[in-house]
């Protein structure tokens, strides 16, 4: 503590004033002396107390850090939301509970998944569109669907592009056209998070007779999507296409105004269209894939140990649906049968059949002038 020297003055303590009083010469030099040991000292100590105020500041930033609602990581809690088509019944929908539940998880609560699904946040095509854009952050859908907005994906719905599961696996869920098919969507802002899933292969189900050879196919009103490739392609096969949406299917069979349908059994299962049918032919003219994707901007906006947390979940959980969705086939088959619908093998006849028929749509122009050019070419260098 500073201490001060008490020099008696008097009344006009200024130094001019002071100075020139009369007054003997040692007394000024006094007062001079210890007037400017005050000032110094009180300067030091008024520096000092600046000096410890800036460190108690600076330790006190440095201990506290704004880490948001992500704890001691320094992440920001974000919710990504996931729209599409998707409904709770669906042999994939546990496995997507389970994904949205080990994302929240593993990032220590800093990622929420909100499954937003069975049409929530709109139609598939309003749902896609808002990925591209970035209102919404994720989707589940369909390749199908995705081909309706960026239809340089259309390839993917080309009939008899893949006879066998093993084949659509090789060259489209792990293969070439599956990573043409992932480009085109980055291209699109949308970026592809685990592997594409096996949706539905498409059949030929029907209430007048069993399909094992090319004429069996003659003259049946054969319900279709509305697409001019689908609408095309039965044509060639000799049937009466009547395009129509899923949802009028089952009132049509009912009715009798459409003698059977191209769908896949989880779909025929689903919408109750076995209980009109007798028949269904496993011609795998058609295999369809789910997947789920996320806003690009929205992925790269995320840390680092999110995105990670992310793509992990998608590898392990995408990989958990396509097994289920693949044992869920099987079994609703099987009830199917129970319930007195015959399942019928594809011929080898009517295999190259079929074959044939889609290799004349493949190299119409007319029906795919808007697919994706090196797609193409890989398919009728490779697949034709």
């Amino acid at each position: 503590m500073i201490k001060y020297l008490e020099v008696v003055v008097p009344p006009c303590a200024d130094r001019e004033e002071f100075k020139n009083r009369d007054l003997p010469r040692k007394n000024m030099k006094v007062f001079e002396t210890v007037k400017d040991t005050v000032e110094m000292k009180t300067t030091k100590r008024i520096f000092a107390l600046l000096l410890a105020t800036v460190m108690i500041f600076a330790l006190t930033a440095c201990g506290s850090s704004d880490s948001g609602d992500g704890g001691d990581s320094g992440e920001k809690t974000v919710t990504l939301h996931m729209g599409g088509g998707l409904t709770s019944s669906s042999p994939q929908y546990d496995q997507w509970v389970a994904f949205a539940d080990a994302v929240k998880e593993r990032s220590n609560g800093t990622l929420n998944i909100s499954l937003d699904l069975s049409g929530a946040l709109g139609s598939d095509r309003e749902v896609i569109e808002g990925v591209m854009n970035g209102s919404i952050e994720m989707m589940h859908m369909a390749d199908g669907s995705i081909a309706t907005v960026i239809t340089e994906t259309g390839y993917v719905a080309l009939p008899f592009l893949f006879p066998t599961r093993e084949a659509a696996e090789e060259y489209y869920f792990n293969g070439e056209l599956g990573r043409i098919y992932k480009e085109i969507l980055a291209e699109n802002n949308i970026t592809v998070l685990g592997n594409l899933i096996e949706g539905d292969p498409r059949w030929i189900s029907n209430s007048i007779r069993e399909i094992t050879k090319p004429e069996d196919l003659a003259g049946l009103k054969i319900r279709v999507m509305d697409n001019p490739m689908w609408i095309s392609y039965f044509t060639k096969l000799g049937c009466n296409p009547v395009a129509m949406s899923v949802s009028e299917v089952a009132a049509a069979l009912q009715q009798k105004v459409i003698d059977g349908q191209d769908n896949g059994p989880m779909n025929t299962y689903f919408y109750g269209f076995y209980e009109f049918q007798n028949y269904m032919t496993k011609t795998n003219h058609g295999y369809a894939a789910n997947l789920i994707s996320i806003n690009t901007d929205v992925f790269n906006s995320l840390s680092e140990n999110q995105q990670k947390v992310l793509t992990e979940c998608a590898d392990e959980f995408s990989t958990k649906a396509y097994d289920a969705q693949k044992a869920a086939v099987e079994d609703i088959i099987q009830t199917m049968e129970e319930a007195g619908m015959k399942t019928i093998e594809c011929t080898p006849e009517l295999e190259e059949f079929l074959r044939s028929a889609a290799s004349e749509i493949w190299n119409d122009e007319s029906l795919t002038s808007t697919y994706n050019a090196e797609a193409m070419d890989y398919i009728r260098s490779n697949l034709a």
